[in-house]
């Protein structure tokens, strides 16, 4: 389903041979914007340095700050940096040592998507 040819960005891929043409387009766009919100740290891009969030911040902490530490990082995140959505809520649970996962509940802004749609993040720390 796309929302508007407007949504679109470069796909994000893992693999070292993935195809670098491919676009992301309507809630996948936003998915995937999610994501790059979650994942990337304040201060790590000079010309916007209080974008993103810092929830990654928090891994190495006990489970009893670190979640809510995460939770509010990504909620702060996600209503300042992504205005195309709107936030139900966000899940986080430890999934292993300095190891999180949150799920994230949202919707579009728009009428004609208003299904709550889950995004998935898992947080870690990689050496």
């Amino acid at each position: 389903m796309v929302l508007d040819p407007l949504h679109w960005q470069i796909k994000l891929a893992h693999e070292s041979d993935a195809p670098w043409n491919e676009a992301v387009i309507g809630l996948d766009d936003l998915a995937q914007s999610i994501r790059i919100i979650c994942l990337t740290p304040k201060l790590s891009v000079p010309t916007e340095p209080e974008q993103f969030c810092d929830a990654l911040s928090y891994i190495d902490r006990v489970p009893v700050e670190a979640i809510p530490g995460i939770s509010k990082e990504i909620w702060e995140g996600l209503e300042r940096w992504e205005p195309r959505i709107l936030l139900d809520r966000v899940d986080v649970e430890q999934a292993g040592f300095a190891y999180f996962t949150a799920a994230i509940h949202w919707r579009p802004r728009s009428d004609v998507l208003s299904d709550i749609q889950r995004t998935d993040v898992d947080l870690m720390r990689v050496e």
